[in-house]
């Protein structure tokens, strides 16, 4: 039987959550436009992507019966919202409409934030750097591949720098406005898209027409308006269009993620929890490896990733790209990297940002 006046207790609970929460979305806002016309007056002070990267963090370490995952996605579309009331936060990424790269930045920059797809990172870079974005959202590693040659060339010869990373799982799904699996005779897609999803598309579907089209949202579009037509694409898709799931993971390489970086003029401030990115030329001769990595271990700072690519119209053949544990205004990490100028030819922090969790 069920126990009436604790049911009126929870319910009363539930609404009472409600009304505060409301409440603090309000405030919330408010308190953004104050912080805003304070911050005009000192906006050296005033970098809210660190700030975001703060609040985030402590909203999930506040939690306790809600989900933490969904805390953060939730964090971020509020932080969006109210930075949309002062001024949309300018995003660009370099990829296709409706492809990871796009994901990536909706996810990281909420709903609020205008976001515009550009080509190349290279471009993305210059769109921060000349002030007509304020954040860039380009590869720097997928899961199958390694780190992006083209994102590390434009790292290390732009001025902007790393801020922030977000990583998204490469998976795809087929979709449709109400197409049945048996009814579908044509699919689109965006030509990295379909490729990711080849051997899955010609084994189900082998009389099916497959399309290339030049995004995922065109593939959409045409999904949306001919009959028996399916699209090839990510979650964001399904969720701007309405579409439905026909088929969901079709990804020929189950479990792959692709790992961005977000670029901005500004790194942000130390949190004990940092990474740092490097790019660094050793001089030609035997050791020289060795001996620019000494200083590191010497202070026990933490390696986590050391790969060589070839350097683009330098004098040097290739460059060292080197990820590590701790922020630049560390102690062990600012001597290290003192000790490391003395000796390589070419260094150059490309990002020091809170290590995502």
């Amino acid at each position: 039987m069920v126990d009436e006046e604790r049911l009126a207790e929870v319910r009363k609970a539930l609404e009472a959550a409600d009304s505060a929460l409301a409440a603090a979305l309000d405030a919330r806002a408010q308190a953004t436009k104050d912080l805003a016309a304070l911050a005009a007056a000192i906006p050296d002070r005033y970098q809210p992507l660190r700030a975001e990267e703060a609040i985030v963090q402590r909203a999930r370490g506040l939690v306790r019966a809600f989900p933490r995952e969904p805390t953060e996605r939730i964090f971020r579309e509020v932080i969006s919202a109210c930075e949309a009331l002062v001024a949309p936060r300018r995003v660009v990424y370099d990829g296709v409409e409706g492809g990871f790269a796009h994901l990536a930045a909706r996810r990281r920059f909420g709903g609020s934030a205008e976001l515009r797809s550009v080509d190349g990172p290279e471009v993305a870079r210059d769109e921060v750097a000349r002030g007509r974005a304020d954040f860039a959202l380009v590869p720097f590693e997928t899961s199958n591949d390694g780190a992006v040659t083209a994102t590390l060339n434009a790292l290390s010869e732009g001025e902007v720098k790393v801020c922030s990373e977000v990583t998204v799982v490469a998976s795809y799904e087929l979709m449709s406005s109400g197409v049945a699996a048996a009814g579908v005779e044509k699919i689109y897609g965006e030509p990295a898209a379909v490729a990711a999803c080849e051997r899955f598309l010609r084994t189900r579907y082998p009389h099916a027409m497959v399309l290339d089209a030049p995004s995922g949202e065109v593939a959409a579009r045409f999904c949306a308006v001919e009959p028996g037509a399916a699209v090839v694409g990510t979650d964001l898709l399904r969720d701007a269009h309405g579409l439905t799931v026909v088929h969901a993971h079709i990804e020929d390489a189950p479990g792959a993620s692709v790992r961005f970086a977000v670029l901005g003029t500004a790194l942000p401030s130390r949190t004990g929890a940092d990474r740092t990115v490097l790019a660094v030329a050793t001089p030609d001769e035997p050791g020289a490896l060795y001996r620019v990595l000494q200083p590191f271990a010497e202070r026990h700072v933490n390696l986590t990733r050391l790969e060589s690519r070839p350097a683009r119209d330098k004098p040097w053949p290739y460059l060292f790209f080197i990820e590590l544990d701790g922020h630049t205004t560390d102690r062990a990490v600012l001597l290290a990297l003192e000790s490391l100028r003395t000796m390589a030819r070419f260094v150059k922090v490309l990002g020091s940002y809170p290590r995502p969790t």
